[in-house]
Formats: structure tokens, sequence, C-alpha cells
């Protein structure tokens, strides 16, 4: 565990200048402005050969999109033959405008419209993922006079002892998402009915940040189990058993290192404990990573725009984003380091309070070792920011969302433009 886990693959510091893909860092936030993200092109298609190493063979990776998406990047994961799930009509429309076809979608939520179920009804997604019986009855209704099939896997509710925060625990008794046993076996009951319906597989997510790959070891063996009680259900072979995503990635220095290699062996041996191929015939895995494909991938560049004593002793930095473009410190209290992009090798000698601009308190690091010698005009670098911040940014207090660019080659590509006033102002109706 060390800071160079937390970076991206390609970071450089060429006489103290941090430099990503061979891209100087200060020379982007010069050009573009900040606060502006960067992803390391080299460091992401690293992780998707990783991933697909490790599954090679016995599953599939599908990308959880709710983390990060944009339009070239879902032409990334085209281009890499990767799944997708997809939670929403602009997730769908975003991934299929970079090239995913429709066999090659998952499509989630705890709660779909029409519109979206309608997705699955037009055959633009490949399996639906049940998560209660109202939308199970509603699939149903949908689809009945499509004249057509509709593939659908159940999302499964039952507890696994992953210790993380309770905002990103999305499995066990306070959970909203999927369906306890007895709800599961109404569900296979109805689908085996059905004459529009077909069950593929079953799915069990966790949660997020888990650091225990035996954990995904346990959700094979309870999949297993219960398409062994209901093996006649499941009539299309080979059946997929979908243990979700939450592989933790590290944001500090301190934080575990989850080898996806590590998850998947994990999977391959429940697999074996289970006699699974006996019990319940041929099956695929499916692992869904997000933040773990990239959170690493990314930073994001700030610039200093106050110091100042706080009145209890020491000191505080202001720089020129926030909770508008990193929700998660708000949310869930989460840790970040930063970095000096001008002078990256000066020893951290200083501690500070780190706040935002925006019209709140608006804390975004509680403390953080930066050079003593930080001052309004630096441009910091935070690391591990690809994953759920522009995802979850927004336009509060009026703010524009920042520009997104991929740094290869020593040359930057703008992916997404920075939001500009005219663009926040384009809903509005005049009275």
């Amino acid at each position: 565990m060390a800071l160079r886990d937390v970076l991206p693959q390609t970071w450089t510091q060429p006489g103290g200048r941090a430099h990503v893909g061979g891209v100087d860092l200060a020379t982007i936030a010069a050009r573009y402005g900040t606060p502006a993200y960067v992803f390391d092109v080299a460091h992401l298609r690293a992780r998707m050969v990783e991933f697909g190493a490790a599954l090679d063979g016995i599953g599939t990776p599908v990308y959880a999109t709710k983390a990060f998406l944009c339009t070239a990047f879902a032409e990334m994961l085209a281009t890499n033959k990767w799944w997708v799930d997809v939670v929403s009509l602009g997730e769908a429309e975003n991934v299929r405008r970079g090239g995913v076809p429709g066999t090659d979608i998952l499509l989630h939520g705890s709660l779909k419209t029409d519109a979206e179920l309608d997705l699955a009804v037009k055959g633009d997604v490949s399996i639906t993922v049940i998560d209660s019986l109202d939308e199970l009855d509603r699939l149903e209704r949908a689809a009945a006079g499509s004249g057509g099939a509709v593939d659908v896997m159940l999302r499964l509710n039952e507890d696994i002892d992953l210790a993380t925060h309770p905002k990103i625990l999305t499995s066990g008794d306070e959970a909203k998402f999927g369906l306890v046993p007895e709800e599961a076996s109404i569900a296979v009951k109805h689908i085996g009915a059905s004459r529009t319906l077909r069950l593929r597989g079953v799915h069990l997510h966790m949660g997020s940040q888990a650091t225990d790959p035996g954990l995904f070891g346990v959700i094979i063996e309870r999949l297993v189990e219960f398409v062994a009680r209901h093996r006649s259900a499941f009539t299309i072979s080979p059946v997929l058993l979908n243990a979700g995503g939450g592989l933790a990635s590290p944001y500090v220095r301190d934080d575990p290192v989850l080898d996806p290699a590590l998850v998947v062996a994990s999977m391959r041996q429940a697999l074996v404990d289970t006699d699974a191929e006996s019990r319940i015939g041929p099956v695929e895995l499916m692992l869904e990573p997000g933040r773990a494909l990239v959170a690493n991938a990314g930073v994001l560049l700030y610039t200093v725009g106050v110091r100042k004593p706080l009145p209890a002793g020491g000191e505080l930095i202001a720089l020129d984003g926030g909770m508008t473009d990193n929700p998660r410190p708000a949310l869930y209290g989460s840790t970040y380091e930063l970095i000096l992009v001008e002078r990256a090798d000066e020893e951290a000698d200083g501690r500070f309070r780190v706040f935002g601009r925006m019209c709140e308190s608006d804390v975004l690091l509680e403390s953080v070792r930066l050079p003593d010698s930080v001052g309004v005009g630096d441009v910091v670098a935070m690391p591990a920011a690809g994953a759920y911040q522009l995802a979850m940014a927004s336009n509060y207090n009026l703010t524009t969302r920042p520009a997104v660019l991929l740094l290869a080659d020593g040359a930057a590509r703008l992916l997404r433009r920075r939001e500009t006033y005219e663009d926040l102002m384009s809903l509005d109706v005049d009275l």
C-alpha cells in the first residue's frame, strides 16, 4: 500500500512536475481551466485487459456505467467488447451512441420507468435485472403484446457481511434493492408460468468498497444454492451468476488494493466447492466493476484560491471547486490525497483543512498534508477522482460542471467540454 497505488499508471514527475500520459498537468490547467478531470488512457486499457484476463473462459466483465460515463468512454468499452449495465434512459442512450450493442447491455434499477422497461420489450437491452415483484408484473404486461420473449435475471437481497459505509451498502435488512428469498421464490414461479419472460440467471450485489475477495465467492455460493433449489426454472444454458461489483479502489496511500484475479479466483473456487456443474449445469460468471475500472485512472485538477488561518488554530486552503464536482466527502466522509502539480516532489511538511467554494460548509478534506509553500494560484491534483464524482456532480450555486480530457502519448483529447452559463440558462422559460 503506497501513494503509487492511488495514482494513474502513467503518472510521472520529471523535474517535480506532475504528468499523466506524458502530458504536463499544469499545462492542462492553464489551457482548459480548473476544475478539470483528466483520465489516463493507458490505465483504463490496462484495467480492461486485467479484468478480461481474470474472467477469460468463465465469465464476462460488465461495466457499471453509473461510476462514470461519456460517449467516448462508451466507444472504448464497445471496442474492448465489454458488456455494460445501465439504470436509466440517459445511460442507455449514451452507451448506444458509443456503439455498445443492445446484446451487451444489462438493465438495472430499483424503480424502472415504463420507458425503461420498453427498452427490454423492444430488445434495446439484452437482460433486465428484476428488482421487485411489482416490476415483474409491469414488465410482463408491457411484453404481452410484443410477440417476443424478454430475458430477465433476478436480483437477490441476501445479507453479506460487508464492512462499509451504510450509504453504499446495497444488501441486507436496510437495503431497498432486490428480492428477499421468499419474494424471489414467488418470482421464479411467476416467470415459469409466463409466456413472455425467460429466466437467465441471478444477481447479488453486496455494496461498494469490498476489500475481501472471499466475499465474492460467498455470493457465488449463495447464487448456486438458489439456482439449485429452483433448477427446473432455468431452461436456458448457461445459467448466469452475477456477483455484482463493489471492488474496492484505493483513495489514500493506506487503502488496500484489491486484485481482480483474486476476486475471480474466489468465484471459481466457489463453483468447485458447491459442485455447481453437476448441480446446475454450465454457468457463466458476471462481474460488474465500475469504480474499480475508472477511479484511479482519473485525476481532478483544482486551483488554490484562498489560504488563511482557522479560528481554532491551523490553516485552511480553499479550492475553486467543491461539493458540486465532488459530493463524496459531503455524502460519505470520503478522503483523498492532494498533490502540488508543479512541485510534486516537494516534502509535504504542512497540514491543512481543505474547503470548496460553494456557499455551504463544503469541507472537501478534514486534514491533508501539502508542502507548506502552497499558496494562491497553485494547481493541485486530486487522484482517484475517476468514479462517482462527475457522475454525481451538480450545478449548485449555478456553477458549471468541469471539462473532461483523455491523456495519452503526450497529447490531450477533450471528451466533454466545460459547461457554459448559456448551457445552464437554456432550460429556463421566461414568464
